[in-house]
C-alpha cells in the first residue's frame, strides 16, 4: 500500500510549490537506461512547463514505485501508472484509437494520479523505430510518455479540465505533438540533415 502525506489543500488548485515528488509505477520492469531516459525527459518537460504554467515550478523528484517509503511526507505528489509494456520496438503503421493518458475527478477535484497507456503509445511510434538503436528508442518513448504526463500534470496542477489548440494541452496528441523534431525523423533523415552545409560555413 502506497502512503504519501501531502500538504496540499483539496479545496483549491495546487499552490505554487517548490518541490514535487513524482512516483512512477509501471506494469513491466524498465531497464536502467530506459528509466534514466524517462527521468531526463520528465525534467525537460517540467522545465518547459515552468515557463507557461504558474502552478508548476521548482524541484521535481522522480522515483520508482518500488523505492517509495511508506509514510514519507512530501510537499506535493503525483503518482503515475504506466499501463502496459513501455518498450518501443519497430512495427508497421496502424490506426490508433483511444486515450493516451487520463486522470480522475472525484467530488469536483482532479486527483494527483495519472494513467498513461504505453501500449497505445508504442502503436503510434513503432513505425518510427525502424533502424533506431535501443538507446534512441528509449529516448523517443521516454519523450512521448513525458509529454502525456505533462498534459495530465497541467490538469492536476491547475484543476482545470479545459484544453488548448496548441502545444502539450491539445485535446488529442499526435506523433508530431509527442516528440521533438529530431525524434520524429528516421535515422536516414537525421544523417542526411547532418550532412547538409550552410553556405559560407
Amino acid at each position: 500500500m502506497l502512503l504519501l502525506a501531502s500538504n496540499a489543500s483539496a479545496e483549491s488548485p495546487m499552490p505554487h510549490t517548490s518541490h514535487t515528488t513524482m512516483v512512477i509505477i509501471s506494469d513491466h520492469a524498465m531497464a536502467d537506461d530506459q528509466w534514466t531516459a524517462l527521468v531526463n525527459q520528465l525534467h525537460r518537460s517540467q522545465a518547459r512547463l515552468e515557463a507557461t504554467v504558474r502552478e508548476i515550478s521548482g524541484e521535481l523528484d522522480v522515483i520508482r514505485g518500488r523505492d517509495v517509503e511508506v509514510g514519507v511526507s512530501v510537499e506535493e505528489f503525483i503518482v503515475v501508472h504506466l499501463v502496459g509494456d513501455c518498450t518501443l520496438l519497430p512495427g508497421s503503421r496502424t490506426i490508433v484509437a483511444g486515450t493516451l493518458g487520463w486522470v480522475k475527478k472525484v467530488d469536483g477535484e482532479i486527483q494527483p494520479f495519472v494513467y498513461v497507456d504505453c501500449a497505445r503509445l508504442v502503436e503510434m511510434l513503432r513505425p518510427l523505430a525502424l533502424g533506431m538503436s535501443r538507446e534512441r528508442r528509449y529516448t523517443v518513448m521516454a519523450e512521448a510518455i513525458a509529454t502525456v504526463i505533462a498534459h495530465e500534470w497541467v490538469h492536476i496542477a491547475t484543476q482545470r479540465v479545459g484544453h488548448e489548440k496548441f502545444a502539450v494541452m491539445q485535446p488529442q496528441l499526435e506523433v508530431k505533438d509527442l516528440l521533438a523534431g529530431d525524434e520524429r525523423m528516421n535515422p536516414q533523415e537525421r544523417a542526411s540533415r547532418g550532412r547538409k552545409k550552410t553556405p559560407g560555413l
